[in-house]
């Protein structure tokens, strides 16, 4: 998986703090027209004004309210976020912790932070795991996290590392394929083909079904594609000629 490109860098944090006491729209303009390569939205780049202690405070209590504090706690959706920087940064408080616990990683890949019991309340760092969104479908598959059990929910998680690392390496080799949105091995894939060929070939049901379904795709291929039924007709001339001369 790709790491997001890097935005900011310690020219743009100086000129972003120089902005400090304009008002929000002023300071993106003069933003963008300082560094009109730039590719960042107005969202972006109030919320690294707000990192960097540039926005301010809003005081105007009839049309807004004080912001709260930092490090205050709300939960949202079930889970609980902590506010890291004003007027409204928050993050989750699972990835707060854990990015505090472990400040040598690089955490520049999107990641969800996970909890191994299960338990949305159980802040230990050692409860807390990052899993990266290259992983997480791998993970899923596999069951996920198990309620109750951090042990197992470890051993998932190996298994899932595990598992990628073979696919990455089978892709390597030309031995996985896409399928759909995940990857598969041709192994998988050609048992399952068979597997469903047989119970196709068994079922005279769903042998008609199947038979008319290609029927129809097959005509409106023709009836849209040209290039397609040049191919078709080119294929059929070969054949007959080949027939042909295996009859003499």
């Amino acid at each position: 998986m790709k790491h997001f490109r890097k935005i900011w860098d310690d020219e743009k944090n100086a000129f972003i703090k120089s902005t400090k006491g304009m008002a929000p729209g002023d300071a993106y303009a003069a933003f963008l027209e300082k560094f009109p390569g730039a590719d960042v939205t107005r969202t972006a780049f109030c919320n690294q004004r707000s990192r960097l202690g540039a926005a301010g405070v809003c005081t105007n209590a009839k049309t807004s309210r004080k912001p709260r504090p930092l490090y205050s706690e709300q939960v949202k959706k079930g889970y609980v976020r902590i506010k890291i920087a004003q007027p409204n940064v928050w993050i989750s408080k699972a990835q707060f912790v854990y990015q505090n616990a472990h400040p040598e990683e690089d955490f520049s890949e999107c990641s969800n932070y996970i909890f191994l019991d299960g338990d949305t309340r159980n802040f230990e760092p050692d409860n807390i795991a990052r899993v990266p969104l290259s992983l997480m479908g791998i993970f899923c598959q596999m069951g996920g996290q198990v309620e109750g059990d951090a042990e197992a929910t470890r051993l998932r998680l190996a298994q899932a590392k595990l598992k990628k690392t073979q696919l990455d390496l089978g892709e390597k080799i030309g031995e996985v394929v896409k399928h759909g949105h995940s990857r598969k091995f041709r192994d998988e894939l050609n048992a399952y083909a068979r597997q469903y060929s047989k119970r196709v070939s068994d079922d005279p049901e769903r042998r008609r079904k199947r038979s008319k379904r290609q029927w129809e795709y097959e005509k409106r291929r023709q009836a849209t594609d040209p290039e397609y039924c040049e191919r078709l007709r080119r294929y059929r001339r070969e054949w007959a000629r080949a027939h042909k001369r295996g009859k003499k």
